[in-house]
């Protein structure tokens, strides 16, 4: 590289801007200077994260600035209009794949970037794996001779079809799912081969979703590029990921498995027949050995050096990222310039007019009703698992229900065709808080955070919790409900039993971040009851189970992928799993019973299943064995114990101290008992060892696989 130091911009403060932001920092040449967001929340938490310092709402604004280079991190629809302006400015581009939504506004903008004599380019990343460069130089270098057929799978599930939201780019049209993930595959194909002479498309598995929209799950494009053939499998149904290219040629076959980072080749060996097979397969076995033992110590090594070695993703991003500064010192050619993003894009037109796609009748795009009641119930985290059914169980009871949302377009979908009032805005903020307090009665507080670290947990949870009941108690709420979490109990002990009044982890600091953020804010919430007399009613569900939870569920085991897993101990002891319904349900019943204020109650079902019962019920439902594995608490703490010890010697911000206590406690080996929540308040769950497996685990994988 030269000497020049290129100001660079970031526009676009969503999940990829991370790995840009680290990638550009780890080179040490680039000076990171302005992030830009429509959100200048989420902008600003950028540059607090990686010390940048100007931060802006206005791409206009941000482009005042004497930057050299754009980093456009946005939706691929918006590519095209921000990167002309960039453009116009003076400054290079560079695209997050798809470069654009079609191949004219594509080669507009390289046009463009030629008469601004700067340039454009595109972020093809798998192509800069280390991996793929060796396929690469194996083509180009004759050692796998002409090649006759290429073949490239991008098998890998898309978990926003199940989940949502369902309302980004990608799933709003049946093509975009091309433009967005085709370009991967595209780019191997074009790159190895050139442009396809001719080709062929074949969709299936179509699924509608709740917003009304069409997905075709699986996409076969065939055809050939003069004398090779190619086969593109595009599939995002839930299996077992297979990301692979696999080639063949006069002198060998090779394959590259681009997910993990590996490629080896199958040669002859010059043996003989009696040899050749275990020669072969020896070479094969040492190759890809050889590879993912280098892997591992390139991600040990990257790990502790906090660089993009860490992991393949990372390293073909800063790779990508690195070749693209060299083409502006003067190097060309390059899988990430402009116009190799032209010819991608060319060919997933190509693609998209060469599909047939089948209509059917179009849903109704989900939608909540207009209130026929004046909102008395308000309720947070009302379109979540449990908070939905709530909702449905409140209105079903005839109420007026306002449900707080982070996306009205979201909760449209989880609410569709429920009576009620939805409202979008700051949890943490009073003023909102009193607008969404307007004549309500009782509060139900769902609602959870995420974060990193214990500061990400204390100011998203503990702090709005505690603004949220400040708020409630000024507006003279009757009843303030909030759910905390059985994962805030020490429940190792087999001998011992676990109700409605037993006492929280004493050492509940030690704790994951999730359960002592409950329990904080359970502690918070009864102290303002003693004090102030916040009248709060606190339930602890266990284990939901339930339509619309993944199979895949963390309460019963660490779930590696859908078909492996470990159990947290022997998998044995029957667990306190309950049906979402009754955990709704409970909660309705607490809206006005008399006498509750201060209590807890206690939301699990009659011990019935097992983990190992449950993987074995999911396992016939499926046809699918999932092997599963038991697995020691002390081997989970040992090996958080060595990750932890690895944060705090390159001293990552997220560092904290591992608790045995918090891994044996998954295992939940207490017995939960939840007579006090039946007799006080007339609870009436399941109880039956039938329905739960119908309604919680067999409801579950239909409709998680539908």
């Amino acid at each position: 590289m030269g000497e020049k130091r290129y100001k660079v911009g970031l526009l676009g403060a969503g999940y990829i801007i991370d790995v840009h932001a680290k990638s550009l920092i780890h080179q040490g040449d680039k000076e990171l200077l302005a992030v830009c967001d429509l959100s200048i929340d989420k902008a600003q938490k950028a540059a607090d994260t990686f010390n940048i310092p100007y931060v802006f709402d206005s791409l206009d604004e941000m482009l005042k600035l004497d930057l050299d280079v754009v980093h456009v991190l946005l939706p691929p629809d918006i590519h095209a209009g921000v990167s002309e302006k960039i453009i116009n400015s003076g400054c290079h581009v560079f695209l997050e794949k798809p470069m654009g939504t079609n191949e004219a506004e594509c080669q507009f903008l390289v046009d463009l970037a030629t008469t601004n004599n700067v340039k454009i380019g595109v972020n093809h990343n798998f192509a800069y794996l280390s991996s793929y460069r060796k396929m690469r130089d194996d083509v180009t270098n004759g050692t796998i001779g002409k090649l006759d057929h290429i073949s490239v799978n991008w098998m890998f599930p898309l978990p926003q079809i199940q989940f949502g939201p369902f309302n980004i780019w990608m799933l709003q049209k049946p093509e975009n799912l091309v433009y967005e993930l085709g370009p991967h595959l595209i780019a191997f194909l074009v790159d190895l081969v050139g442009m396809p002479d001719d080709l062929k498309v074949t969709v299936s598995l179509p699924i509608d979703l709740p917003n009304g929209n069409r997905v075709y799950r699986r996409w076969h494009v065939y055809g050939n590029c003069g004398d090779v053939t190619f086969d593109l499998n595009l599939s995002v149904i839930p299996g077992y990921t297979d990301r692979r290219i696999s080639i063949r040629g006069r002198a060998a076959t090779a394959t590259c498995l681009f997910d993990r980072d590996i490629y080896y080749r199958d040669e002859p060996s010059g043996a003989g027949i009696l040899f050749d097979n275990f020669i072969t397969a020896k070479s094969i076995a040492k190759q890809v050995a050889l590879n993912a033992g280098k892997n591992l110590f390139k991600a040990i090594k990257g790990t502790l050096q906090k660089s993009p070695d860490a992991n393949p993703f990372a390293e073909s991003v800063n790779n990508s990222i690195l070749s693209f500064y060299r083409g502006l010192e003067g190097l060309s050619g390059a899988v990430n310039d402009g116009s190799f993003g032209v010819k991608v894009i060319s060919v997933c037109d190509r693609i998209v007019s060469n599909a047939s796609f089948n209509k059917g009748n179009k849903m109704t795009p989900c939608q909540v009703l207009n209130p026929v009641i004046s909102p008395t119930v308000l309720v947070l985290g009302g379109t979540g698992f449990i908070g939905s059914y709530l909702v449905k169980a409140l209105v079903e009871k005839g109420l007026g229900v306002r449900v707080v949302t982070r996306s009205l377009g979201a909760a449209n979908i989880a609410l569709n065709g429920l009576a009620v009032e939805l409202i979008q805005g700051d949890m943490a903020s009073a003023d909102f808080m009193d607008r969404a307090l307007e004549g309500i009665s009782v509060i139900y507080h769902l609602a959870k955070a995420e974060g990193d670290n214990w500061s990400d947990y204390y100011q998203k949870d503990v702090l709005v919790t505690k603004n949220i009941a400040e708020r409630a108690l000024a507006k003279g709420v009757e009843r303030f409900i909030y759910t905390g979490t059985i994962d805030s109990y020490y429940s190792a002990n087999p001998n011992e039993t676990i109700t409605s009044d037993t006492p929280l982890d004493s050492k509940i600091n030690s704790r994951n971040h999730y359960a002592r953020s409950k329990a904080t804010c359970e502690a918070l919430l009864m102290a303002m009851y003693q004090e102030k007399g916040l009248p709060v009613v606190i339930f602890r569900p266990g284990i939901v189970i339930g339509k619309g939870c993944p199979p895949a569920h963390w309460g019963v085991g660490m779930f590696q992928s859908e078909t492996r897993m470990q159990f947290w101990g022997d998998g044995l002891n029957k667990l306190p799993f309950v049906l979402v319904e009754d955990v709704a349900s409970a909660l309705a019943k607490g809206l006005n019973k008399e006498g509750l204020e201060g209590e807890v109650f206690l939301l699990t079902d009659v011990p019935l299943l097992s983990a190992k019962e449950y993987v074995d019920t999911v396992s016939k439902a499926l046809g699918t064995k999932i092997r599963s594995e038991k697995s020691s608490i002390f081997k989970y703490y040992f090996i958080d114990l060595l990750k932890e010890l690895a944060k705090h010697i390159i001293r990552h911000p997220n560092k904290r101290v591992p608790s045995y206590r918090d891994w044996a406690s998954r295992s939940h080996q207490a017995h939960y008992d939840n007579t006090k929540t039946v007799n006080k308040l007339g609870w009436a769950p399941a109880g039956k060892r039938e329905k739960i497996i119908q309604s919680g685990v067999l409801s579950s994988v239909k409709d998680y696989y539908r």
